[in-house]
């Protein structure tokens, strides 16, 4: 015979994770998550792609434009190993929209590149989508796609 006490130990032991989570605003989330996006892109400014690599979920896909099928982390090391070399790329960020459903968010934003990480001028617009998922407290990226865009008329 199985004891009350057991049975409940058992249930409070499955719970306890959840409870210690408790959800979070959609303010609080998309400000955390704003805040890693834009850590990224100054890292990326320095030929950093760490703290983007050290933000993805295990089964991430992004589709960044120029490339034909959307690519996992592999890629990013190799985007790394470019970027550390030399990289003076120059871009803007700004926010569109935001979504969130439990520990799921979208993030929205255009960027706006004037110079290319070999230090050459540019004028290009992209729109970006980041998926994000919060596993043990902490957010991780795990898909994307962006878009050449045109500017706002």
């Amino acid at each position: 015979m199985i004891r009350p006490a057991i049975i409940l130990s058992c249930a409070l032991a499955i719970a306890t994770p959840a409870l210690a989570r408790p959800p979070q605003t959609k303010a609080a989330a998309q400000a955390e998550i704003w805040a890693l996006e834009q850590a990224i892109y100054a890292a990326r400014g320095r030929g950093d792609m760490r703290p983007y690599i050290d933000h993805v979920a295990g089964d991430y896909l992004a589709w960044p434009p120029r490339i034909p099928a959307p690519a996992g982390v592999d890629s990013l090391h190799a985007l790394a190993g470019r970027m550390a070399a030399d990289n003076r790329e120059i871009l803007t960020m700004t926010p569109v929209a935001f979504s969130l459903n439990g520990d799921a968010a979208v993030i929205y934003y255009t960027t706006h590149r004037t110079r290319h990480p070999d230090g050459s001028a540019a004028d290009e617009r992209f729109d970006v989508i980041h998926n994000w998922v919060r596993e043990g407290g902490r957010w991780r990226l795990l898909g994307g796609m962006a878009r050449a865009s045109q500017p706002a008329e």
